[in-house]
Order: structure tokens, then sequence, then C-alpha cells
């Protein structure tokens, strides 16, 4: 029978255990190179080789670190997380294209399997990337902005084709969502989740079925 010391030290090495797995969930803090700066990102490296990834985008103004729940959840379930913050002095375009191509080029990520999350003003600039490069896997837009006509609108979803497409919006952002839900043809996905927990939970799942 095992002695108290005993069975000390085994609760803690178990313990230890604990901790270090629940630190390899946590992001680490990389810097992903935007034109001729460093620009410091959040990154969750994937548990395994081929693993899906997710950029995680969040609006001027809006910190990365708003993405750590989400993110952390993210490589719990197996996805390789790279969270980003826009720039009011850069252009948007610029800015996907580095992070995007940063995350193509991690060790553990599939390529071919990489989703865009965008929030508010992100949520547009992804949809607008995304049109422009085909490797884009799919695109969850939350809370978009209202584009200035249907016409701008309807570009970009045209050229973004039959990816799979979801919209999440709260009551302020209804209109956005319903003219781009209209633009998309009944292509998009569409929630209307008021709550933050249940926006993530719907995002979460649309990930799990795509990509």
């Amino acid at each position: 029978m095992r002695g108290p010391r005993s069975r000390a030290l085994a609760l803690a090495v178990l313990s230890l255990l604990f901790l270090a797995g629940t630190a390899c969930d946590g992001p680490r803090r990389v810097q992903v190179p935007i034109n001729e700066t460093l620009r410091e990102g959040l990154y969750w490296e994937p548990p395994k080789r081929l693993s899906p990834a997710v950029l995680l985008l969040a609006p001027p103004g809006q910190e990365k670190e708003s993405w750590v729940s989400l993110g952390t959840r993210l490589r719990q379930q197996g996805y390789g997380v790279l969270a980003l913050e826009l720039s009011a002095g850069e252009s948007p375009g610029d800015e996907l294209r580095a992070a995007f191509e940063y995350l193509r080029l991690r060790k553990k990520v599939d390529a071919a399997r990489i989703g865009i999350v965008g929030a508010n003003q992100a949520a547009n600039a992804t949809l607008d990337f995304a049109a422009r490069e085909p490797l884009v896997r799919l695109v969850v837009l939350l809370s978009p902005e209202v584009r200035a006509s249907e016409v701008e609108a309807v570009a970009p979803l045209r050229d973004y084709g039959f990816r799979p497409i979801l919209l999440v919006g709260d009551d302020e952002a209804a209109v956005a969502v319903e003219r781009l839900a209209s633009a998309s043809g009944g292509r998009a996905t569409v929630s209307q989740a008021p709550e933050p927990g249940a926006s993530e939970s719907v995002l979460v799942a649309f990930l799990a079925r795509h990509l």
C-alpha cells in the first residue's frame, strides 16, 4: 500500500502534467512581417501535423487578446490559430496577406485548410481579401459593417464563389448581415446570435463542418 508520501508525490506529478497541458493550449507571442515592419500576434500551435488553421482578425482599436478564449478553445479542438489586430495605418489587404502567408508556412498547418474570422471592420476586410484569394477555405464574418451600396456587397461575394461563409450578427449588425445574405443568393449560413457565448458556439460548429 502506498504511504502518504508516495500519494503526495503522485498528486504533485499529476498536477504538473495538468499545468503543462493547460500551458500547451495557450498562445505564444510571435512577430508577423508586414511590409517593412513586424506586427505582434498571438499564435496557438496545433497539436499535430496537417492540422487546419484559423486566422482571427480584430478591427483597429480592439486588442488581439480579445481572441484568447476562442483561440484556446480552437486549439484544444485541434486547430492552429493566429490572432492579429488590424492597424488603422496599414492597408488591410497587405495585413491579411502577410498573416495568411504566415499561417500557411507553419510546419504543422495544412495550407489547404485555412479559414479566416473577422469582426466588425475586419469582417469587411476579410471578405474582400478572401474574394481575391482562392486558397482561403472559408470565412466567418462577425457583426460586419454596412456596405455603402448593394453593389459593394455583391461584388466580393460574387468573386468569393461557393466557398462556405458564415454571417453572425447582433441587432446592430442586422442590416449588414441581411444585405450580405441577400447578395449571397442564399449561399451564406446566417446566425443572429446576440450573446457572445452563443455566437462562439455557432462559429466553432461551422468550422468543424467545413474546415
